[in-house]
Formats: structure tokens, C-alpha cells, sequence
């Protein structure tokens, strides 16, 4: 059954979900990682760093993702699209894990396939701690299957002053078979008046929400004006 869920961005797309963290927690990486459709680049390692204190249980899964144009995350189970070893292990403490992740699913795609694989933590009952509350992290690790020659084709639809007072909507468009990724880029608006205002880094991020276009995607984004930059048609923008 598909679900819809609301992310915030992290590292291209990377999104770690915390429900109740310790004061030290394990490390997964790669956060985010391209592969080839079929051939050698169709696999990578993930590798977990214990870096607490007990023995750290996990299993992985996948699944496959999207966004609509309002940035809401829709993903579905896509296990049958990787081959994951091992797809369960135990990391003792101070210990590292390596993880094979293989995509064997379509091999024809001619867009780019967005993935989450998750490397989440199961539940383990310790009969020596001295108190009933758990501690859980799952980590999502970006995946995004590329077809040999693709290209980002991001085209800037439109920028106008919203319906929210002070904020501008954005609209662009990627009709290439590569994602465009934004979280990296440098926003540059300009008013009638000539005013300029520049968004890029963490704030960028962070105003996104979700900052990736999906290969043959539409996005929609809200993002504020800055104090003192006025909404004055027509503004323009440049995405470097």
C-alpha cells in the first residue's frame, strides 16, 4: 500500500528518522549514492559504525519513492528490487558492518528510479537495563538509479509573489532523465525593482523541504522573502 509522508531534507535527499535518541548512536554511510541500472555500477556498500555501548540489531529494506509537486513523499515496498546482504545482522559495540546493496530491477528504466533503503534498528529487550524505555534510530539512506546518459533538463516554470503574504511561489519543471537535485544549487532573485536576494546552503535546504525534482517531475515550492526584499513583479530567478 503506498504511503504519503512529509520529510525534511537532509543531505540530498537523506532523511534519518529519530524516535527517541541516546546521548551516542551508531553511523550508517553513504546518506546518498547513485548506481547503474544493470553492470558493476549497480552495487554499493553501505558500511554501520556501533558506536554505542551494547549490541546493535538491524534489518534493511527498500523502497521506492517520489514526490508530488507539493513535496509530499509517496513510497512503496521495492525489496524484490535489490539484492541486500546481509538483509539482518547484529554489530557488536565499537564494531563496523559492511551492507552490499544491488539494484536487479528494471534494467531498461530511461528515468531515474528514486530509493530509500533503510538500515533500521529492531527492538531488543535488555533483561539488564534498568529501565523499560527503548531507544530506536532508523536511518534512510538515499538511492537513486540512474540510466547510463541521462541528463537534468530543470526549467524555471514561473516566480511570483504567493498567496501568503511575504512569501514567493516556484515553480519548476525537470523534463531530462536525470533528477536535479537542488540542495547544493545558489538561488539568486532579482524584483522590478532590482533588488537581489541569494538563497543557498543550509537555509536553502531547509526551505525546500524536499529538494530533488524527480526526472519527468513538477515541483511547487513556497520560499520567503527576505526583510526589506519586496515582492515586485516581475522577479526572476537563477539557479546555479
Amino acid at each position: 500500500m503506498m504511503t504519503s509522508k512529509r520529510t525534511l531534507f537532509a543531505a540530498l535527499a537523506a532523511a534519518v528518522t529519530l524516535l527517541c535518541a541516546p546521548a551516542q548512536a551508531h553511523r550508517v554511510y553513504p546518506m546518498s549514492y547513485e548506481l547503474a541500472p544493470v553492470g558493476s555500477g549497480a552495487a554499493t556498500v553501505l558500511r554501520v559504525d556501533n558506536t554505542t555501548e551494547r549490541p546493535l540489531t538491524l534489518e534493511v529494506t527498500a523502497e521506492k519513492r517520489t514526490w508530488d509537486e507539493q513535496g509530499n513523499e509517496m513510497r512503496t515496498p521495492a525489496d524484490e528490487d535489490f539484492l541486500i546482504l546481509p538483509p539482518q545482522l547484529i554489530v557488536e559495540p565499537g564494531k563496523t558492518q559492511a551492507i552490499r546493496v544491488q539494484y536487479v530491477g528494471d534494467p531498461t528504466i530511461d528515468q531515474t528510479a528514486m530509493y530509500v533503503i533503510g538500515v533500521n534498528q529492531v527492538p531488543v529487550t535488555d533483561p539488564t537495563a534498568g529501565t523499560g524505555v527503548q531507544f530506536v534510530i532508523n536511518f534512510g539512506t538515499a538511492a537513486y538509479v540512474v540510466p547510463a546518459g541521462a541528463k537534468t533538463e530543470l526549467k524555471i516554470v514561473s516566480v511570483a509573489a504567493a498567496s501568503t503574504p511575504g512569501t514567493m511561489e516556484v515553480v519548476l519543471e525537470n523534463s531530462g532523465a536525470r533528477y536535479a537535485p537542488l540542495g547544493s544549487t545558489t538561488w539568486t532573485f532579482t524584483n522590478g525593482a532590482g533588488q537581489k536576494m541569494e538563497l543557498s546552503g543550509d537555509p536553502l535546504r531547509e526551505t525546500l523541504i524536499a529538494s530533488v525534482v524527480p526526472s519527468g517531475g513538477r515541483r511547487i515550492f513556497t520560499v520567503p522573502a527576505a526583510e526589506g526584499f519586496a515582492l515586485t513583479a516581475p522577479i526572476q530567478l537563477v539557479i546555479k
